[in-house]
């Protein structure tokens, strides 16, 4: 997959979540830099104040490889729903990939798509 089109449907999703009127604002950044590697940053605010924070870095000069992310949904609160990344513990984990819960647990996931994680978080609107 080209970047460009990974781009075009991280968007897309992005706007399912606009079309069913879910969301109060929205904030992208993509830094397109040399290599063909990215940077997305987004914060979606919902109708109920939750909100959705994005970070992505992204290498595609092969294929699409999700180098660093971190997707973390948080209530009106700021206190964490839920937040899938692939950041370096220590004490360090037996995953690389992993899914914070609201209840503190750490478990192990795969990196969902950005389609999958738009329609979680629209699980709990």
């Amino acid at each position: 997959m080209l970047l460009r089109n990974y781009l075009r449907l991280f968007r897309q999703a992005i706007e399912k979540l606009e079309n069913h009127g879910y969301t109060e604002s929205v904030q992208i950044k993509e830094e397109i830099r040399p290599n063909k590697q990215a940077i997305i940053k987004a914060k979606i605010v919902l109708v109920d104040s939750s909100v959705l924070y994005i970070k992505e870095y992204i290498d595609a000069k092969y294929k699409i490889e999700n180098v660093s992310y971190a997707y973390q949904y948080q209530d009106r609160n700021g206190e964490l729903i839920f937040r899938y990344d692939n950041a370096v513990h220590r004490p360090a984990l037996a995953f690389k990939d992993h899914k914070h819960t609201k209840d503190g647990a750490i478990v192990e996931a795969t990196l969902p798509d950005i389609s999958e994680i738009v329609d979680e978080v629209a699980g709990y609107l």
